[in-house]
């Protein structure tokens, strides 16, 4: 008894609700950032109708247990179908008890949350993006931070702190390239649809973040550029990077930071490997569309 009350006061509220440019109609859900409507049968309507963005999973279960006329532990079961099937496709997102649950809730099994921002303007993608991926990674290098200041305590060697020292500036590296990176995938879709077509937007789960734009589309080889773009661009700075500090610096800790930095950025060019996930989808572009297909 005592374990269940505690369990109970502990429980952490999870409210569904429906993310920026996503809206239920009665007979489907419409996606405005992808063009994309998805059919849902009446009783997912009368469901969904009850999310306010206030109440949780058990609060909507218990009131539609008597419009339903089923027990509630089987209609919050098939709620909870529902509501983790949409949220696998960033039409639900989550929101959590406090700050600390709302952070700690993208490490979890499953996470999946949706960005979305209607700009067109570089500035503006690169700020959300970095704002999101910063938020993922930054308590891997706090952790690894708080282990090499114990370590320095229990052992004072200076290669503990050049370690720590070299270590941040791979963090930062990593997270301004894939920020670049998914912000050219965002900015370069953006002009080519133009103000008419679909923004696309962003989403973040467990392991990563990335730009989510429609899957089928008219734009041709335009696919395939808004593709290649996103990894070249700061793969390109990242070589250029590595062989002005090769050729032009002095082999120092300094010029060594600057390498490691640029090297990161450099390593962007992998994605575009045909095994890799960029690679990986011009490939299938060029399959679906014919390598000799025309010219947009």
């Amino acid at each position: 008894m005592i374990i269940n009350m505690l369990k109970t006061y502990f429980a952490v509220k999870k409210i569904p609700y429906f993310p920026e440019h996503v809206t239920l109609n009665e007979k489907y859900i419409s996606d405005h950032d992808l063009g994309a409507d998805f059919p849902i049968n009446p009783t997912a309507y009368r469901m969904l109708q009850e999310i306010d963005g206030k109440k949780d999973e058990a609060e909507i279960a218990a009131g539609l247990a008597d419009v339903f006329r089923i027990s509630e532990s089987v209609l919050q079961k098939d709620l909870h179908e529902l509501l983790t099937g949409l949220n696998r496709r960033y039409l639900i997102n989550w929101k959590y008890g406090g700050f600390l649950q709302q952070f700690l809730s993208q490490y979890r099994p499953g996470y999946r949350e949706r960005f979305s921002g209607r700009s067109d303007s570089f500035l503006f993608l690169y700020i959300t993006c970095l704002h999101i991926i910063s938020r993922k990674i930054i308590l891997f290098w706090f952790i690894f931070l708080v282990l090499s200041i114990a370590a320095y305590i229990a052992v004072p060697d200076r290669s503990i702190v050049n370690i720590a020292v070299y270590f941040s500036i791979i963090y930062a590296g990593l997270i301004s390239g894939t920020v670049l990176h998914e912000t050219v995938h965002g900015t370069v879709h953006r002009r080519f649809v133009g103000k008419q077509g679909p923004d696309g937007f962003l989403a973040a789960d467990m392991m990563s973040v990335k730009f989510v734009r429609p899957a089928v589309s008219p734009y041709r080889k335009k696919m395939i550029w808004i593709t290649v773009l996103g990894p070249l661009v700061p793969g390109i700075l990242g070589v250029a990077g590595v062989l002005f500090t090769i050729l032009c610096l002095r082999e120092n800790m300094v010029s060594a930071g600057i390498l490691l930095f640029f090297a990161t950025y450099a390593l962007h060019m992998l994605y575009l490997l045909p095994f890799m996930g960029d690679g990986k989808s011009i490939m299938k572009q060029l399959m679906i569309r014919g390598i000799g297909g025309k010219s947009s």
